[in-house]
């Protein structure tokens, strides 16, 4: 070839490569793609634990940062460890396999690898195997069995060491006292005494009082109160004054002992109500109000978008409206799976869905902190191994919960100090 000829061609090659890159907004949308998923895995994670409190509707940490928490229900008991999937972890009050297998829960849900989950909180409970004269099984709701001196033991060897761990892995702890609530509960009764002695013990504890990461949710599902009226009830003001008169005496006897951890406060109804709290609100400081939200709660169809935020707004936007709210049970996923909230669907935000729509709306609350059930709502068979729950089915709960709490990550202000 000769020199015009080579100069031509060469011509033509230089107008191509102009032209043809020219078209395109990014040459190397590949190595873009790349550079983005370097940055979020690049996220620091854990972040360390700072002190939160409670300032108007919001969590702040010492910087004035609102802060909303996101993580995992955990149990540390043989059938909640496993038993319930077929999976018997650990069995016969071995302390050792109890930690071993917990503390490996939390490392695998508060990495930041590629493959991690990115929690900073667990809600713990103290579960009544710990708690009650082991003999036949009897359910959550029976104190009868409830043993003082080896809650106190559980409680320095099994919950102390859980929540001393989840210190380490940036997790802050809201902690549930064993059992669930009767269905029905009133003001003096032996449930309200039992609840009384636990928090009066847990509020003195030295490694609980006062701790920076360290919560305290007063209740497990109430169901029906003795209003003032002298029925039984859930949604109306007389049991909401009730609701006040029961769980304020715990808050006073709390701050008594010098204990200024946030509290989470419970309604009534599966901890579904929560609208006349504004006329009978809880009275102190670090204040907030723990509900639970499943797919079919108020005898409604959740995955419509439209029935779905009539009962935000009906039932847990009155308090969101001056304190914040933090959904300590939570979980969905289609028919064929294993859930609590079967057959509510992740689904499209607006469009038909329970999961979908349900962080829309703790997005736009914008108080709202929020954890699953159960490990085995994120990772298969509650396996600190295993992948992702439910073959990563994204209208199931666990594919859209890991992409969400990375991304909450990713958003959160860090506080560099006091």
């Amino acid at each position: 070839m000769n020199i015009k000829n080579a100069t031509y061609v060469g011509g033509i090659i230089m107008l191509w490569l102009f032209f043809g890159c020219s078209t395109t907004d990014d040459p190397f949308p590949d190595q873009k793609e790349k550079e983005e998923e370097d940055e979020v895995l690049a996220i620091s994670w854990p972040k360390p634990i700072q002190p939160l409190h409670v300032e108007g509707r919001f969590l702040k940490d010492p910087c004035g940062n609102s802060v909303n928490l996101h993580g995992v229900a955990m149990t540390p008991s043989p059938w909640f460890n496993g038993g319930h999937v077929g999976e018997w972890r650990w069995n016969n009050y071995d302390v050792d396999a109890c930690l071993s297998y917990n503390k490996s829960v939390m490392d695998k849900f508060s990495s930041g690898d590629e493959e991690g989950w990115y929690l900073n909180y667990v809600r713990l409970h103290i579960d009544p195997y710990w708690s009650n004269t082991p003999g036949e099984p009897i359910p959550e709701n029976d104190i009868s069995r409830f043993d003082f001196d080896r809650f106190v033991t559980a409680v320095d060897e099994v919950i102390v060491p859980l929540i001393d761990h989840a210190k380490t892995r940036g997790m802050y702890i809201i902690l549930r006292p064993p059992g669930v609530c009767p269905h029905q509960i009133a003001k003096g009764d032996e449930y309200h005494k039992y609840l009384m002695t636990i928090w009066d013990h847990l509020s003195q504890h030295p490694n609980l009082k006062n701790a920076e990461h360290v919560m305290f949710e007063l209740a497990n599902e109430p169901v029906h109160i003795l209003g003032t009226n002298g029925e039984y009830g859930s949604d109306t003001p007389a049991h909401y004054e009730a609701l006040n008169q029961f769980f304020q005496p715990i808050v006073d006897k709390i701050r008594e002992n010098g204990a200024e951890n946030i509290l989470w406060i419970p309604g009534s109804g599966y901890q579904s109500h929560y609208r006349g709290y504004g006329d009978y609100p809880i009275e102190g400081e670090n204040i907030g109000y723990a509900v639970h939200l499943y797919p079919g709660y108020w005898g409604q169809d959740l995955n419509d978008p439209t029935v779905l935020r009539e009962q935000w707004e009906r039932n847990f936007k009155p308090v969101a409206d001056f304190a914040p709210i933090a959904v300590t049970e939570i979980d969905w996923a289609p028919e064929q799976y294993g859930v609590w909230g079967k057959g509510g669907i992740t689904g499209v935000a607006n469009g038909w869905g329970f999961g979908a729509n349900f962080k829309l709306l703790a997005d736009e609350t914008g108080n709202v902190s929020w954890n699953l059930l159960s490990p085995e709502n994120l990772i298969d068979r509650g396996d600190p191994e295993g992948g992702i729950a439910y073959d990563a089915d994204p209208d199931a709960c666990a594919k859209p919960v890991n992409e969400w709490f990375r991304e909450y990550a990713n958003e959160m202000k860090i506080c560099a100090g006091e």
